[in-house]
């Protein structure tokens, strides 16, 4: 209750907000009229009109998103934890659709190898909570016989595994992979590949997932990678209509901000040494061993399927107006507001790319805007008129 009355709160006061707002607003809209000419205008009347139209904007967003936020918390309807995450990911779907279509296809079933790469602020661990929960179990049950009334979500069952300590051997690597999945598994030090298989038989579908960073492969990324596939290339033979999905995980290192004398000694340095940074080199030589990857369409491994979903990338303003319109937010965001909230993120996209020279939006970033913007809390720019 008291949430509830902070919030309603917030709400009076950013209607009053508005009102003044607005009072100003007409004030200068009048003095502006008076003009014959634009070219007459006082720069600092158009000025402060463009300030007031967009904190106008602004407010009448934030009261939306504060009286739906109100509302939620009465009817006990919290936001769904991936609505935000939601925005576009469709080409990563369609080629994980197209996969899954091969896969359900085949004369006879096979592990699905899925490597899903991108930089650490894409929200990798969020994507895949999305394939687990909501993308997976439709898939799984528009194309199974199996009838359920919890979306197939029942019928999956996940288990992360272990990447060894990077002090492992290439050697090693596919036994310390085998032992850390029994731990995971069965919780028997003495089990085979063979024990685990028939346990993942028993249970249905199963998903194993892999959590890599850049730091982790180090100089030896396409050995790495290869050895990861060729210890499920190694599995045992699945049983008829058994699924078993393996998502490998790679995370991108980003390159430190610097300032315009910090790139020009670094230029200078590569330059004179031939020599290029840790971050670059190892992300370029990684994605150049997933590009191989998916070129060869994983011909050396006959006992998988395997397919490299495209990059996860920032998120553009297009893609977030489109999400804005969707059904899934217009059960958060009442449709004839719909317009407030397209206004919001133009501004949103406006002030990321004066601040950050880029017309797309990591979606770490992204989420957390997006999600303050559904519950009304939207910074305003203080009137300096």
């Amino acid at each position: 209750m008291d949430e509830i009355k902070s919030i309603e709160k917030q709400i009076k006061d950013t209607e009053e907000e508005i009102k003044d707002t607005e009072k100003s607003l007409l004030e200068i809209e009048e003095r502006i009229s008076k003009y014959v000419y634009y070219r007459d205008i006082p720069k600092k009347d158009i000025k402060d009109k463009r300030e007031l139209e967009t904190r106008s904007r602004e407010l009448r967003a934030k009261l939306i998103g504060l009286n739906k936020n109100r509302d939620r918390l009465k009817e006990r309807r919290d936001i769904p934890p991936l609505l935000p995450y939601l925005v576009n990911r469709s080409s990563q779907q369609i080629e994980l659709k197209e996969a899954l279509k091969k896969l359900f296809n085949h004369p006879y079933s096979q592990p699905l190898l899925c490597i899903i790469h991108g930089d650490k602020l894409q929200c990798h661990d969020t994507f895949f909570q999305f394939l687990e929960r909501e993308f997976l179990p439709k898939i799984f049950k528009g194309n199974t016989n199996i009838t359920t009334n919890n979306n197939y979500t029942e019928f999956i069952k996940k288990y992360q595994l272990k990447w060894p300590p990077r002090n492992t051997s290439i050697e090693d690597l596919k036994n310390r992979l085998e032992h850390n999945l029994v731990d995971t598994v069965l919780d028997n030090k003495f089990a085979s590949k063979a024990d685990i298989n028939e346990y993942l038989a028993s249970i249905g579908t199963v998903i194993i997932h892999t959590h890599l960073l850049t730091a982790d492969l180090q100089e030896n990324s396409s050995i790495i990678i290869e050895k990861f596939i060729e210890f499920w290339q190694d599995w045992p033979e699945l049983i008829p209509n058994q699924h078993l999905i393996i998502f490998l995980f790679i995370k991108y290192k980003i390159e430190p901000k610097q300032n315009y004398f910090q790139k020009l000694q670094n230029w200078v340095f590569q330059n004179l040494f031939k020599n290029n940074s840790n971050t670059q080199t190892g992300n370029y030589s990684i994605q150049k061993s997933i590009k191989d990857l998916s070129s060869s369409n994983f011909t050396k491994f006959d006992k998988i399927m395997g397919v490299v979903l495209p990059e996860l990338q920032g998120i553009t303003q297009t893609e977030v107006e489109s999400w804005a319109r969707s059904k899934e937010v217009k059960n958060y965001w009442d449709e004839e507001n719909i317009q407030d909230l397209i206004n919001i993120i133009e501004d949103m996209f406006e002030k990321w790319e004066k601040q950050q020279a880029s017309d797309t939006m990591p979606m770490y970033n992204l989420a957390i805007k997006l999600t303050d913007i559904l519950m009304g809390k939207i910074p305003i720019k203080e009137d300096t008129a």
